[in-house]
């Protein structure tokens, strides 16, 4: 079967039937616990999620921050410097003889790694010594050399989208994203301004200064002149931050000081707001994985376009989102049939392209498949080794 076609019936809504699942320990690893995040806000969610279906869930994550745990969930939180070593020196090694021993007392049936890849090598061969399988969830279009060695520890992958994992693996399974869709949802009184917006990492794999340089065709047309790009995002590295003074610079030389606003990162709460006024998201991402905010933005009711080669099944009904190699004049030109109402569409038929499919009710059920999944087959290893 075609690897496409393989990802459409992984993520159709009939294979998110709620199931109980009472016998599932998980032990989860990801990168952070924080509903604050500006970055990983939905690590938090998946992790309450998937204590409503399981028996018990036990959460190791490298950053602690606005999270409040509920009931069968408990937490170890990874110091920042393990032993008083950086963590981009090795630090994280040091913390494994911690996180064994909370796999000795939480006493797992399967393990869960969500992004974390590097913790199927570090902590992998124990599990497997222990017979606990190992699903692993990652979903960006970087494939560093550490991907395929957590790629052959892992009992099996899934992501989002084929480009999600770039690894030709049997293992991998393809299952859609995870859209908080309550959150972003429709409002029943939107009324969009003439305002694009593009949420997300300021990052050069995010094109940002194509955009400027788009808007700066745009708003040279007179009906256009008042529309405003507003750049919603976290500066994450030193480069990032190298960055954005290189587009603070290059907004001023355009001339588009009260056009277009840097403004950071907002929380998931505010991001849902944006979406309810905004007339347009654009997303000329270079990271070729499926961004999770264009998915926000169409559960909120509000068009996208987007260059990224992931958006190309999903948005296959609506190519007026698709942009391929889009130049500044390309790009504004687009931007202008969208807020000039050449192009339209209705915010429902958006939504649903996220709603079944991509949404995090979804997305859990699915998980909790593939975790009991492996833990049957676990078993049936067990019994046929006595």
């Amino acid at each position: 079967m075609p690897e496409q076609e393989a990802a459409k019936q992984a993520i159709s809504p009939r294979d998110s039937v709620h199931s109980n699942r009472a016998d599932l320990r998980v032990l989860l690893i990801n990168f952070a616990m924080d509903r604050s995040s500006p970055v990983l806000p939905w690590q938090a969610a998946v992790a309450d999620a998937l204590v409503e279906r399981a028996a018990a869930v036990h959460v190791v994550t490298e950053w602690l921050g606005d999270y409040v745990a509920p009931s069968r969930l408990t937490l170890d939180a990874i110091p920042r410097r393990p032993l008083g070593v950086p963590r981009r020196v090795g630090g994280l090694w040091l913390a494994v003889p911690r996180v064994v021993r909370a796999i000795e007392r939480f006493r797992p049936n399967v393990c869960f790694v969500h992004m974390a890849h590097e913790w199927c090598y570090r902590i992998g061969p124990y599990l497997r010594a222990r017979g606990i399988p190992i699903l692993l969830w990652y979903a960006h279009g970087a494939v560093p050399w550490k991907l395929h060695v957590s790629a052959q520890i892992a009992t099996r992958i899934v992501t989002s989208t084929p480009e999600g994992f770039r690894i030709q693996s049997p293992k991998k399974r393809v299952i859609g994203q995870a859209i908080d869709t309550a959150l972003f949802d429709v409002p029943a009184d939107r009324r969009p301004a003439r305002e694009i917006v593009t949420v997300g990492r300021i990052s050069r794999r995010k094109n940002l200064a194509l955009l400027i340089e788009a808007m700066a065709k745009l708003v040279n047309r007179p009906e256009l002149v008042a529309t405003r790009l507003r750049i919603v995002g976290p500066e994450l590295t030193a480069d990032d931050r190298v960055y954005r003074a290189e587009l603070d610079t290059l907004v001023a030389r355009r001339g588009l000081e009260g056009m277009v606003g840097i403004e950071g990162p907002m929380t998931q709460p505010e991001t849902a707001a944006l979406y309810s006024t905004a007339a347009l998201h654009v997303n000329v991402s270079g990271t070729g994985s499926m961004d999770k905010t264009v998915m926000e933005a169409l559960s909120a009711g509000c068009p996208v376009v987007t260059s990224n080669v992931a958006f190309v099944e999903t948005l296959a009904e609506f190519p007026e989102m698709l942009i391929e190699a889009p130049s500044p004049e390309s790009l504004a030109e687009r931007m202008a049939a969208w807020l000039d109402g050449r192009f339209a569409a209705e915010p429902g038929s958006l939504r649903a392209i996220v709603k079944g499919r991509h949404d995090l009710e979804g997305y859990a059920n699915r998980i909790v498949v593939e975790l009991q999944s492996l833990v049957d087959e676990a078993h049936a290893r067990q019994r046929a080794a006595t």
